[in-house]
């Protein structure tokens, strides 16, 4: 944990580096843990000009080197798609890592993905499919109505690889080979009988863009704050490694634009308000994201008193407990 701590000091975004004490020795063990994380692009840039150890600086290296060339393979990839998908007539959106990556961090070799998550019109996912087919994709399907219940994808779609790309089972360590596509027509999340649903009005408020050099559709900054504040919120609930996701909202809170009224109101209108505080009260505790104080004020009020109370009291090593468990 202490390593894992010594990560998030060097990324807050309050954090100058070169000021925060990290013993000689030690160094090693936290580019370990910052590549664990997904973070070792991200501090490999952040701890540019600083004397590090040769070990850790050419372990953070060859991880920012390896997620560029990964990075830039996707990009290929998700343009062949959205410029079949535009070929086709169908609007497509690209959902988190895939949009940030290329769209909201001044580099995307700083934040690796495993896959693309594409968003479509539920008219159109049908067609979505279709085109993915044509492409060579292969879809696996299942039944919304089994296991946890989710039902905003039910499929996946992969190409079949071969040589290197087929030999390299770890997608976030093969820099060959394609990432499976996740085609959306919903946005809700659900768990086992835990529901939300961001998805009504997403469409109507996205705007028209150009991501990897093709034509795409791009959620409202206040759309996509709640709906990467849910997922993570679930993705917690579900045992899943979260820390990367929280960084993304606590870096969108800084780089972009938010309405915080628009927000709030949102947040109310689709039952989400609990989400969206326990996900920016931790971007704030962990990452210094820079949310107002008084909207984090007017969602606790939001809140039941006992659940907000648990919320408040939230912090890394809650999330590290939750991520970490069999």
């Amino acid at each position: 944990m202490s390593q894992v701590s010594n990560v998030i000091q060097l990324l807050r975004l309050d954090a100058e580096p070169s000021q925060v004490s990290v013993s000689p020795d030690a160094w090693d063990d936290l580019a370990v843990a910052a590549i664990a994380l997904g973070f070792a692009p991200l501090l490999h840039v952040k701890t540019q000009g600083m004397n590090l150890p040769s070990g850790a600086r050419a372990k953070l290296a060859v991880t920012y080197a390896a997620t560029q060339r990964r990075n830039s393979a996707i990009a290929g990839q998700l343009a062949e798609l959205l410029a079949a998908c535009a070929a086709a007539g169908i609007d497509a959106m690209v959902l988190k890592g895939g949009y940030l990556a290329f769209a909201v961090y001044p580099d995307p070799a700083l934040r690796g993905m495993s896959d693309l998550d594409l968003f479509f019109r539920p008219g159109d996912l049908g067609q979505a499919e279709a085109v993915l087919q044509s492409l060579g994709y292969q879809g696996k399907h299942k039944s919304a109505d089994e296991g946890p219940g989710i039902v905003k994808h039910t499929s996946t779609y992969k190409r079949e690889a071969s040589g290197e790309a087929a030999s390299t089972p770890n997608p976030y360590l093969s820099t060959a080979g394609d990432r499976h596509v996740d085609p959306h027509g919903s946005l809700e999340e659900s768990w086992f009988g835990l529901r939300v649903d961001v998805t009504p009005g997403v469409w109507q408020r996205s705007r028209q863009t150009w991501l990897v050099d093709q034509p795409a559709h791009a959620m409202a900054t206040e759309d996509l704050l709640l709906q990467l504040s849910v997922h993570l919120i679930f993705h917690l609930l579900m045992g899943k490694p979260s820390l990367v996701q929280l960084y993304d909202i606590a870096f969108i809170t800084q780089a972009l634009p938010v309405n915080w009224k628009i927000l709030l109101d949102r947040s109310h209108e689709r039952h989400a308000t609990p989400f969206l505080y326990a996900a920016l009260h931790l971007a704030g505790q962990i990452f210094a994201a820079p949310v107002p104080p008084e909207v984090l004020t007017q969602m606790q009020t939001g809140c039941p008193s006992s659940l907000a109370r648990r919320i408040q009291a939230m912090g890394l090593p809650d999330v590290m407990q939750q991520t970490q468990r069999p």
